[in-house]
């Protein structure tokens, strides 16, 4: 009975669809555009009381708008049953504001904030209005982003593509964190710009300091930059955006393999989901692991304060982004000898330092499943090389550590307490930036195995930066290839294809000669600081090598550096996160044809 009245109410709705719903996505674009800006203006100014009642009643018709919206495309929908089953997530957003408005409207406060008052977390109260708002930006931006009927009518490459979304963030980035409200005492445009890079690529270097120079609003701003650019989300984003919408020709797959490894791009928006799932899954995780590790002593007695930390590190940690709310950072006296935050931390980030396709491999319930029915299937060849050199890497970094800091950085720790330092500096230097000890203080054997260390960088796809172990690792095999007078490189019983070959030779001669050529600029930019003795040379090779590898650790000259030489850092971790590759296949030229070949010659080599 049901089906037939719903045939009826199509047939009826039938002629006026096309119209109204094409009146619906006008109306959308207009009141999205508007609410960005009623949000940014309410958020990042000053606002008198009559004036933020104004904004605030503007988001509730806002509100009401996308209510109306949604049930709209219920009612025009041919099969709703479908309709709410394929988009839960709005559902569940414009549940939560249908709940929200109801409450504010006959109460005159929120039901969240109600209930952060019940349970005894009125400081984390205040937060909800600000989290219903963000879950508010999150429907527009997926209403913005859903396919349209429209084709483009050039080719996009999409490492163009991908470079435009990382600069449209850091920008967006930029100009909020120039707000007055996000800090403190103002921002020049440089710390701004520098600080939203540093966040979006994962990098961490600074020349403010985040938990005192930037306000909770600012430190929002700072932890929403980490999760975009953290996820892999813009690669993924973009892929998704490409396929969804344009297709992707044949001549473009190896670039997207680069970013995807796979040979197939038909689950594309499966797999960007399921990262999702998998990053939001691991940092509740971790955000509940260090909110027991916290405790409840000092400033962590305030419940609210606690659970913002603990949200915030655990989001920077998975992420590798190095930056933490704590003044001193990991050195904080609220942490230094917190063993257990400390362990923590070094699991997220290590986690993070794979890469999520690695991760599904590894720990997924299905491959583990399939794996134990059938004792003859392994680890994916590339899971095996980025777990086994990430180990061995870890190990080395550590004992190398662990034998020249002993009387240095380290000494008069406690034996648990030298192990954790050592294995944390180890990992946090081929991925996180986080320090327990003052990098500035480190001996120079100690400083040359780091700069190798974040030179390696963690896992291909992953929020680590560098060469990565796998470029690494065919480079190793390669060479010792050439000793042995073998005619294929070989790893774990498998031959790498010269394809791979010759682009892990690529990636390491760009990443040699455009570290060259930023500690020669940064050599000019910094030459009256060099010459007065206020840096060392070392100073500058570590800096530049840490922001082009998005490292994040520094030995302290950052926010002493000329604004030229900000800037120098600012383009190395920009090209850190996009990575020299994708650089060299938007500015070389492509062949128009492959299939020649010139008379082989020959030369002594060495």
């Amino acid at each position: 009975m049901f089906r037939d009245f719903r045939e009826r109410v199509n047939l009826r709705l039938y002629n006026s669809k096309s119209y109204v719903l094409k009146i619906f996505r006008f109306l959308h674009v207009l009141v999205a555009l508007a609410m960005i800006g009623v949000l940014t203006y309410y958020y990042g100014f000053p606002q008198s009381e009559q004036t933020a009642a104004v904004l605030l009643k503007s988001i509730e018709y806002s509100f009401l708008f996308y209510i109306v919206n949604f049930f709209v495309k219920i009612i025009y929908d041919y099969n709703p049953r479908e309709y709410l089953r394929q988009n839960r997530l709005e559902f569940f957003i414009i549940f939560l504001l249908i709940i929200e408005g109801i409450s504010h409207n006959l109460s005159g406060s929120m039901l969240s904030i109600r209930f952060f008052n019940w349970i005894g977390l009125e400081s984390f109260a205040d937060i909800s209005n600000v989290l219903i708002q963000f879950f508010f930006i999150i429907y527009i931006v997926i209403e913005l982003l859903k396919k349209r009927n429209f084709r483009l009518r050039f080719k996009l490459h999409p490492g163009l593509l991908f470079v435009f979304s990382i600069f449209g963030i850091v920008a967006f980035g930029t100009l909020l964190l120039s707000l007055p409200e996000m800090t403190v005492n103002g921002i020049s445009f440089t710390d701004a710009f520098f600080t939203a890079m540093s966040a979006t690529s994962e990098t961490g270097l600074l020349t403010i300091d985040a938990s005192l120079d930037l306000t909770f609003k600012g430190q929002l701003v700072v932890l929403f930059l980490i999760q975009i650019g953290g996820l892999n989300t813009i690669a993924f984003a973009a892929l998704y955006f490409l396929l969804a919408k344009f297709g992707i020709g044949l001549k473009q797959h190896d670039l997207l393999e680069d970013y995807m490894n796979k040979n197939s791009f038909a689950d594309a928006d499966k797999v960007f989901y399921k990262i999702v799932k998998w990053t939001l899954t691991i940092e509740l995780i971790g955000f509940v692991l260090i909110f027991i590790a916290l405790g409840n002593s000092g400033s962590m007695a305030d419940t609210g304060n606690r659970i913002f930390h603990s949200i915030f590190h655990a989001i920077s940690g998975f992420n590798s982004a190095g930056i933490s709310t704590f003044t001193d950072g990991m050195m904080s006296e609220l942490v230094m000898d917190n063993f257990l935050f400390q362990l923590i931390i070094l699991g997220l980030f290590f986690l993070g330092s794979f890469g999520m396709l690695v991760l599904f491999d590894l720990i997924e319930v299905k491959s583990l499943r399939d794996r134990m029915r059938n004792p003859w299937k392994s680890l994916q060849f590339s899971t095996k090389i980025t777990l086994n050199f990430t180990m061995g890497l870890l190990i080395f970094g550590a004992v190398i550590f662990f034998v020249f800091e002993y009387n240095n950085t380290i000494e008069g720790k406690s034996t648990v307490g030298q192990v954790i330092t050592a294995l944390f500096q180890s990992m946090t230097t081929r991925s996180a930036g986080f320090n327990l000890v003052d990098t500035g203080s480190l001996t120079m054997p100690v400083l040359i195995i780091f700069l190798f260390l974040m030179f390696v960088g963690g896992g291909s796809g992953s929020t680590a930066g560098g060469i990565r172990v796998t470029t690494f690792a065919i480079m190793i095999s390669s060479v010792l290839a050439t000793i042995r007078g073998k005619k294929f490189v070989e790893l774990y019983q498998r031959t790498i294809s010269n394809d791979l070959v010759s682009k892990a030779y690529s990636i390491f001669t760009f990443f040699v000669v455009g570290n060259l050529i930023g500690i020669f600029l940064l050599s000019i930019s910094e030459m009256d600081a060099l010459h007065n003795g206020k840096f060392t040379l070392m100073d500058i090779i570590f800096e530049h090598v840490s922001a082009s590898c998005t490292v994040g650790l520094s030995t302290g000259i950052t926010a002493d550096l000329s604004t030229f030489g900000k800037y120098i850092i600012t383009i190395a971790m920009f090209i850190g996160r996009v990575g020299t590759l994708t650089l060299a296949y938007l500015l070389g030229r492509q062949a128009f044809n492959t299939n020649y070949k010139y008379p082989s010659g020959h030369t002594m080599i060495g």
